[in-house]
């Protein structure tokens, strides 16, 4: 991903930072280059000390964002795997439901059919 560098308003002026996966060590680690000279390799790199699987997103967000304690992660973690866990329950469809909420059973009654 793209991070811009504070003052520097070319567009080429920031870093890419991204994850290196190193297969046979199964580990993984944050790089960072400058925009504009990728081909001088990375001008940090930072150890995660775990395997990072491929396809691994993320994105940059204001403090006030990004600044959840490390319960709330575990919460959270815990909410998307029980989540996970039911998601055939989630998107379940009563088919005796009409668009507006009446069961069909009820209908000739409440028509007055």
């Amino acid at each position: 991903m793209y991070a811009e560098r504070q003052g520097d308003d070319t567009e080429d002026g920031g870093y890419i930072v991204s994850t290196l996966f190193n297969g046979q060590a199964e580990t993984s680690e944050i790089v960072v280059l400058r925009a504009n000279d990728i081909a001088a390799g990375p001008i940090a790199r930072v150890p995660v000390g775990i395997a990072l699987p491929h396809g691994c997103h993320g994105c940059f967000a204001p403090t006030d964002e990004a600044n959840w304690t490390y319960e709330e992660i575990e919460r959270r973690a815990r909410l998307a795997d029980k989540m996970e866990a039911r998601g055939s329950m989630w998107n379940e469809v009563k088919s005796d439901f009409s668009s507006l909420g009446l069961r069909f059973d009820d209908i000739e009654e409440i028509l007055g059919l």
